[in-house]
């Protein structure tokens, strides 16, 4: 798992720094940690976060992913590619600010509901960038239906709150896989109905 893992990150910083030097934007791949438990980031705090299976912390450019071991099974490989395909998109967002935007943005939200959706068009880029990012690697990936299948059962309503229903989490995935362009990530000027 080891080495898948790092595998789908090194094709990841291949993918995402052809996109930048097109885009002609500075870029520098994220820190990454694989961990069978929570551990401390010198900025962020524990990480990920509870009750997450990946977390990015912007400060120091790092993404955790949470591995148990009894998620150490071959069909785990499609679940942890897109865990971490998510959370390299927070990174991609970093370094176009869009991460800043919406922490200056929820800073001075007057209302819960306005934080949440902007933390929701924040996650639901990330997982269209994710999306983008697997169809880039399609050869190598697990077939495009058992990433579909991740998306069945229910959610927590904080996690609706904040990341988007499963279907609309899928919809954006699915929209990043279809265009293979980061273009058609834009979930900041679409209808509040399009990433609730």
């Amino acid at each position: 798992m080891n080495k898948y893992m790092a595998a789908v990150s090194t094709c990841l910083d291949r993918i995402w720094a052809g996109s930048f030097k097109e885009a002609r934007i500075y870029f520098t791949p994220p820190k990454r940690k694989f961990v069978q438990r929570r551990v401390r980031d010198p900025a962020c705090g524990m990480m990920p976060a509870k009750g997450a299976d990946g977390t990015y912390c912007g400060a120091t450019t790092t993404y955790y992913v949470l591995v148990p071991k009894y998620s150490l099974r071959p069909w785990a490989a499609t679940w942890i590619s897109e865990v971490i395909a998510h959370e390299y998109g927070h990174h991609v967002q970093y370094w176009t600010n869009m991460l800043a935007y919406e922490e200056a943005a929820a800073d001075v939200a007057d209302k819960r509901s306005a934080a949440d959706l902007l933390s929701r068009r924040l996650e639901l880029q990330a997982e269209c960038f994710a999306g983008v990012a697997v169809s880039a690697m399609r050869r190598q990936m697990p077939p495009w239906q058992e990433y579909r299948d991740l998306y069945w059962g229910t959610l927590d309503g904080a996690w609706i709150r904040d990341h988007g229903r499963l279907s609309t989490q899928l919809k954006w995935l699915e929209k990043g896989y279809r265009s293979g362009r980061p273009g058609a990530c834009d979930t900041w000027s679409v209808p509040k109905r399009e990433v609730t």
